[in-house]
């Protein structure tokens, strides 16, 4: 045996006990089930390497080749669920409280799942208001929350208010236009809002809602959380958290 069969061999140590005393009735009380798949996964292809080093046959090295794949894509899946942040979630709460008493406003973004792509932006001056709108939304909805001031641009749409959105906001960066009259009374939080990316599709916007009351702004980066930017799921009755189809 060569010094590399040795290092290739030494990683496959902890397998042999299990091997030697398969038959033996205690084997049955290891949780098997319970043991962490996104480590099981890769120990096993490693395990499948080692076999195919040491010319075992190649109907077992595929065995153990499908074995560490499936548990290595079934263990970041349920690694990917475990991390995922619940609205309901005290720290996520805690973080809105304590932004709302920093600051006056938060806005946050909604999407909804199995809902065509559907979303809305949504502004709240009030903690306990912001707590009641989590509590309507349906399960798998995500919720990302924006520390910083978004749309900094607010007024009624006039030839004034549009000049100084042309001149504020960059040419050929995304924009986001949003209404912060809610037309619809029973539903405050439905905000009519528009994107584009030049200045021509921004004055047209905003031609469209002249004498409207609007928050006009760069589209807010919402894609990875940091600091100043949190995202969390709506849980389902039982607690568990998903993501759902945006």
């Amino acid at each position: 045996m060569t010094t590399l069969d040795v290092v290739i061999a030494i990683p496959l140590v902890p397998l042999a006990p299990v091997f030697i005393t398969w038959w033996l009735p205690w084997e049955r009380w290891i949780p098997w089930d319970k043991l962490p798949k996104v480590a099981l996964g890769p120990y096993a292809l490693y395990a499948a390497f080692a076999a195919w080093h040491f010319h075992t046959g190649s109907w077992f090295v595929m065995l153990l080749v499908v074995v560490g794949g499936i548990l290595t894509i079934v263990g970041a899946v349920e690694k990917t669920r475990e991390t995922l942040r619940s609205t309901t979630e005290k720290k996520f709460l805690k973080s809105l409280e304590d932004w709302l008493h920093g600051q006056s406003e938060v806005m946050i973004l909604v999407r909804y799942s199995r809902a065509a792509g559907n979303k809305s932006f949504e502004l709240y001056t009030s903690f306990a208001a912001l707590t009641q709108r989590l509590a309507q939304l349906k399960a798998e909805t995500s919720v990302t929350a924006f520390r910083r001031p978004q749309l900094p641009l607010r007024g009624y749409v006039d030839d004034e208010f549009i000049g100084k959105c042309l001149s504020v906001i960059p040419a050929g960066s995304e924009f986001l236009v949003l209404e912060t009259d809610p037309r619809m009374a029973a539903q405050q939080w439905l905000y009519h809002y528009e994107a584009g990316e030049s200045h021509d599709e921004l004055r047209q916007v905003l031609e469209g809602l002249r004498a409207r009351l609007v928050a006009v702004g760069e589209y807010p980066q919402w894609l990875n959380d940091s600091p100043d930017v949190i995202s969390a799921y709506v849980p389902h009755q039982d607690g568990t958290v998903k993501a759902g189809v945006y």
